[in-house]
This record gives structure tokens, C-alpha cells and sequence, in this order.
């Protein structure tokens, strides 16, 4: 397991950055999202009958296998996604209506794409993103190096040093009743007050290679953009962090709890699968599947009959893995929550924890840690932040483990007919099997609450 700190060594210089007075929003609340589960070419997002983005072709591709949720980017000049208000066709309207954000009076916009750039070749970097509302004095522009973030058209503003070759959330904040922006990586603000980038007096949003000074690869999670101007959630926010002994509604296991048993169904739980082995005993929930199905199903009205795919919840369980026998895959425990929408699947096992992918096929798993999950007890959170494919967070033990976790709806082809809103955990199938031990299982719906007291000096993970 990799960690890593973001890298900042260089900003612009003036007085010192402070956070415009700025609503907090999530971009997953965004009007406007392009998961990247298909090309930006093929979405109508805006539901007018014609495709959102311009461009495409061979040098943007979807990623498949452990890259599904993501496209790939190979520039080297002219290879460029846009939504053009000034162009004829199917591109335009999509951007159109940010055109009311232009002036000193406008409402501004917010811009965050989630991205990597692996190779930049370019003399100026490997590709752009630039929003302008037809206003040529307040069009942002920044530029995307493996190695640094710059402002501008050019290299002599430079942002900050950063290694770009790992994932990053970059904002651009157009920010309201005035001509400049301010630019936050992973939540933090690096930039601000931060003048025009380009003069353009063009309504668009261009991400890519305008040309030859623009030359290189990147991988895209997505790309997401919003009416109004959104300061992002801050890492450091305590009022974002929850324990899960806090946490409204909590399962713990203990054997005069009739909310759960090992046997048939009850108020809150129903138990599936014959042949395997289980027990409560000491506020535990022992099982070994022994190759059968064990599985439990929530029943709980406060999920069932609340939880929709716009829906934010944090659940949590904690379990201590003992054995694994499935033939080669290391997965014992498996997870599910969510609803008829976004899904997400977390197996845990003696040595790894995945994530099942959003594919069709039988399976595609993604590690996100590899630590041992057999020495003891380990803590487990699942964030779905509500409204968006690229929704999930998940901690092992106060750590991020994975972010931005593209869902496993399709997978599963859960639907409003066979689950308006699903926990389930233990072995439903042939994709985990072995022995374990369960400790609880809490949730919070309607909120995303970060782990109460994350270690110091982890920002995230890479996987």
C-alpha cells in the first residue's frame, strides 16, 4: 500500500491565500457530471436530443479491466473534448447556460475534473482546461505538467509543484461579482485572486490540446461543472468527522439482539443460504460458509424505505478475517450497500481488500490494500456521497484506502424492481468463501462523515 502527501513547493506569490467566503458543495451535487463510464461525446446529460461535447476520436478511449470509470487522453495538438456556444452542430448548449455567470454580477461557476497526467511532452504542458462565459477578461486556464500546475497560456505562472502522475482533484472557482478565480488541489486552496488566464471571448469549456505546445497523456475520472460558485469540502474539516458510535442506527451483534440471528428472518434482517456455519457469541457474529451460501439481507426500514441514488450515507462495519478458501482470490467478506442507482461492493480478505469494478462481465476486482486482515479487528467505512458514479470512499482503520470509487451497479443490474435500497453482507455467491468474525454494523444516512480522528500525515491513497 502506497501513501502519499500532496507535494506543494511553489505558489503564486502576494499576500497570503484565504478561502473565498464560499458555499461548501461536493462536486457529485453538480448539475453537470461526465463519469467517463462513457465518452462525454455520447452524453446528453442536458436531455435536448443532441450530444453534450465535441471531439473524440482514437486518441480518447474508455478505460477497461481495473481502469473502468475513466477515459484515456493522447495529445499532441487539436485533440480536444468541447462544448462551444459559438459552434454550429450538435455542442454548445450544455455551456451555454453558464453564459448568465459572465460580468461583475454573474453568479460565477465551479469546474473540478479528477485526473492524472502521465506523460507531458509539450513546451507549455500536456493539456489544458479553460472555461470562458464570453467575457474576454474572466476566462480561466490552467495547465496540466507531470510535474507542476501552471496559470495561464503559457509558463511563467506557475501554481504549485505537484506530482501529477498520481491522481488529483483540480477545481477552478469563477468566483462571484468579481473578474478572478481561485483554484483548490484535492480540497485545498493552492491559489487565488488569480487574473485572467486567456483572452477569448468565447462561451465554451475546452479540456485537452489546443496545439502543438500542448502535447502528452492523461487518464480522466471525470469532469464536472455547476452554476454558481462551490468552495470544496477541506480535508481538515472536524465538522466533517463522525465516530460511528455516534452513528443512528447501530447493529452489535449480541445474542439477546433480535434484530439479527443466525437463523431465518427478523424484524430487521433476513438471513439467506443453508450449509454453513454461524453463531452469536460475545457480541460476535461467527460464520464458516465451508463452500455454502451465508448471507444477510437488511430488512430496516430507515435504509430500505429512505435510501435513493441521490441519497449521501456512511456505513461502517468491523470484521477480523480467519480463513479464505476460495481458489485463487483472496476474498472471504463481502460488503454491499446502496440502492437501485449507484451500488458499491467491498470484499475483504486475509491479505487484500477489492472493490468489485462496474463491469457486465463476472467480476472485476480492484485492490485497494493489502494489509493483514487476520492479526485482529479492523474498522471498515463506506462514504457514498450521494448523486454521482465516482461516489465512494472507503477507510481501513481510519485510513483512505480508496476515493472516488466508480460504483458496481452494473455489475450487479440491480434495479427499482429487486432493490429499491440493499445492505447485504456474508457470502450471497461464488466470488468470496472462508471463515469470519463480525463485530458491528453502523449507518448515517444523508450524511458522508470522515473517519473521527484520521492519523496525522495521510491525505490519500494511490491505488
Amino acid at each position: 500500500m502506497k501513501h502519499t502527501t500532496m507535494l506543494v513547493s511553489a505558489v503564486l506569490a502576494g499576500a497570503a491565500l484565504s478561502a473565498p467566503a464560499l458555499e461548501t458543495r461536493d462536486s457529485s451535487q453538480f448539475d453537470y457530471k461526465y463519469e467517463m463510464l462513457k465518452l462525454p461525446t455520447a452524453e446528453d446529460v442536458d436531455e435536448n436530443g443532441q450530444m453534450d461535447f465535441g471531439g473524440g476520436g482514437s486518441w480518447l478511449t474508455l478505460g477497461t479491466g481495473v481502469n473502468a470509470g475513466s477515459s484515456y487522453m493522447t495529445m499532441s495538438g487539436g485533440q480536444y473534448l468541447k462544448a462551444d456556444a459559438a459552434s454550429v452542430g450538435a455542442t454548445g448548449d450544455v455551456w451555454r447556460v453558464m453564459a448568465a455567470t459572465a460580468g461583475e454580477g454573474g453568479t460565477g461557476y465551479t469546474v473540478e475534473a479528477r485526473l492524472k497526467v502521465t506523460e507531458s511532452t509539450g513546451s507549455i504542458g500536456a493539456m489544458l482546461l479553460n472555461a470562458s462565459t464570453g467575457d474576454s477578461s474572466i476566462n480561466s486556464w490552467l495547465v496540466f505538467r507531470t510535474d507542476a500546475l501552471y496559470w495561464g497560456n503559457g509558463t511563467d505562472r506557475k501554481i504549485m509543484d505537484i506530482d501529477a502522475t498520481d491522481w488529483h482533484n483540480y477545481r477552478i472557482v469563477r468566483e462571484p461579482g468579481s473578474l478572478l478565480h481561485s483554484v483548490f488541489v484535492d480540497g485545498t486552496l493552492v491559489a487565488d485572486d488569480l487574473p485572467n488566464g486567456i483572452s477569448a471571448s468565447v462561451n465554451r469549456i475546452i479540456m485537452g490540446s489546443t496545439g502543438g505546445d500542448y502535447k502528452g497523456k492523461a487518464q480522466v475520472a471525470y469532469l464536472r461543472f455547476s452554476k454558481g460558485a462551490y468552495a470544496p469540502p477541506s480535508p481538515n474539516d472536524k465538522s466533517r468527522r463522525k465516530a460511528s458510535t455516534d452513528f443512528p442506527v447501530q447493529y452489535e451483534m449480541k445474542s439477546d439482539d433480535t434484530r439479527i440471528s443466525t437463523t431465518g428472518n427478523t424484524d430487521d434482517w433476513k438471513k439467506g443460504g443453508s450449509g454453513a456455519t454461524s453463531e452469536i457469541s460475545g457480541g460476535i457474529l461467527s460464520v464458516t460458509t465451508g463452500g455454502k451460501s451465508a448471507y444477510w439481507d437488511t430488512q430496516d426500514a430507515k435504509w430500505k424505505n429512505i435510501v435513493d441514488a441521490d441519497t449521501p450515507y456512511t456505513i461502517e462495519f468491523r470484521v477480523k478475517i480467519n480463513k479464505t478458501t476460495q481458489s485463487g482470490a483472496d476474498r472471504a467478506f463481502n460488503f454491499m450497500a446502496g440502492t437501485y442507482g449507484p451500488v458499491g461492493d467491498l470484499f475483504v480478505g486475509t491479505n487484500s481488500v477489492q472493490w468489485c469494478l462496474n463491469t457486465s462481465g463476472t467480476g472485476t476486482f480492484l485492490t485497494l490494500d493489502a494489509s493483514d486482515n487476520t492479526d485482529a479487528m479492523h474498522s471498515f467505512r463506506i462514504a457514498y456521497s450521494g448523486g454521482g458514479r465516482h461516489a465512494f470512499t472507503i477507510w481501513r482503520d481510519g485510513v483512505v484506502i480508496g476515493e472516488n470509487l466508480v460504483d458496481c451497479t452494473n455489475f450487479y443490474k440491480l434495479n427499482k424492481a429487486n432493490a429499491l435500497g440493499i445492505v447485504r453482507f456474508g457470502k450471497g455467491g461464488g466470488l468470496n468463501d472462508g471463515s469470519w468474525d463480525l463485530d458491528y454494523i453502523r449507518w448515517d444516512i444523508g450524511h458522508v462523515w470522515d473517519w473521527k480522528d484520521p492519523p496525522k500525515g495521510f491525505t490519500m491513497v494511490i491505488r
